[in-house]
């Protein structure tokens, strides 16, 4: 395999992100974890796009996905863990966990974790319904609906993030409002004055999650991690469980709409129906508190002008009112 690529060039988040896509550093280095494990060798390697982790994808079907210290790789590595541990046996159109090891396994720094995953069929949902007709993506989001409602029923055996009694859903929460306001203005998709009132809107976030029976949450189901053939208009994978709680489901909701969906409020309504979750009368506005509580710049990829709207009700209803309430849902 020739000379490795120096790992001590990544000592920083800085120079961790200048590598992190980088097929020429990475692609001898997963040559070296499959053959630690065993695994036979691709003839070939392909980055498939932008990602926090580097992920390798292979011309045999075999994935290698590697976990350095900064960017929460160590925080994404138990979380992935623990989730395909979870979810292993479902029958679900996830990459099945092959493998597991470290790169550096004698450092007494850093050892480059890394997992070793089988390879999802399709393309990615922003690659495939640029071109597909509205009724195939109408019925993709009743199949992504479909999925949701089953990973709800994904019983939580993990021991750390994925157990029914976990705090992560609860603390990522109670930091999101803490620090929702001050993002959303330097993010710049929100009038000021629209987001003077977020904190009051804002409830307490035990009381939120009072009443709420903890199931399985993936909290990045954005238009990249979501796998279709469109040709065959059929879900053919969900990957990437860096954020992954035991937690809400409408907070999965999030990306899932305003990313993927591109707040088309028809495409929810589909994928609602066919999760089988009831639309409250509270629907709109519980969907814009988990809006403002959601990790991430949720309103970086829908293409809505929201500048102008200084009202949270009526923002609520732009972004979530998908149709007659048909029951009550509390906090």
């Amino acid at each position: 395999m020739g000379v490795l690529p120096d790992l001590r060039e990544v000592q920083s988040a800085e120079s961790y992100a200048a590598r992190r896509n980088d097929l020429a550093f990475w692609a001898p280095w997963a040559r070296q974890g499959l053959k630690s494990l065993g695994f036979p060798q691709p003839a070939t390697f392909r980055i498939p796009g932008e990602s926090t982790n580097p992920v390798l994808v292979g011309d045999n079907g075999i994935v290698v996905k590697l976990y350095g210290e900064y960017w929460c790789g160590p925080a994404s590595l138990r979380c992935e863990s623990e989730a395909y541990e979870v979810l292993a046996g479902r029958g679900l159109p996830v990459p099945q966990l092959l493998g597991r090891g470290e790169l550096l396994r004698d450092s007494p720094g850093w050892r480059w974790p890394f997992l070793v995953l089988s390879e999802v069929t399709g393309q990615s949902w922003r690659q495939a319904v640029a071109e597909a007709d509205r009724a195939t993506e109408l019925e993709l989001a009743a199949q992504v609906g479909t999925l949701l409602g089953r990973l709800r029923e994904v019983p939580l055996t993990g021991t750390e993030i994925l157990c029914p009694d976990s705090a992560a859903f609860r603390d990522v929460l109670r930091e999101r409002r803490e620090k929702t306001v001050a993002d959303h203005r330097a993010w710049g998709y929100l009038s000021p004055r629209l987001l003077d009132a977020v904190d009051d809107f804002l409830p307490d976030v035990d009381d939120m999650l009072g009443g709420v029976t903890p199931e399985f949450v993936h909290g990045d189901l954005h238009g990249e991690n979501l796998f279709v053939d469109a040709e065959r208009t059929a879900l053919t994978g969900l990957v990437d469980f860096n954020d992954v709680y035991a937690g809400d489901f409408r907070y999965g909701l999030v990306q899932l709409h305003l990313d993927t969906f591109r707040a088309d409020r028809e495409l929810l309504a589909t994928a609602l129906r066919h999760a089988n979750w009831p639309v409250s009368a509270g629907f709109v506005e519980e969907m814009l508190v988990y809006t403002f509580l959601h990790d991430f710049e949720v309103f970086e990829a829908t293409p809505l002008d929201l500048r102008e709207i200084t009202d949270l009700t009526e923002l609520a209803q732009v972004l979530w009112e998908v149709g007659r309430p048909s029951s009550s849902i509390a906090w």
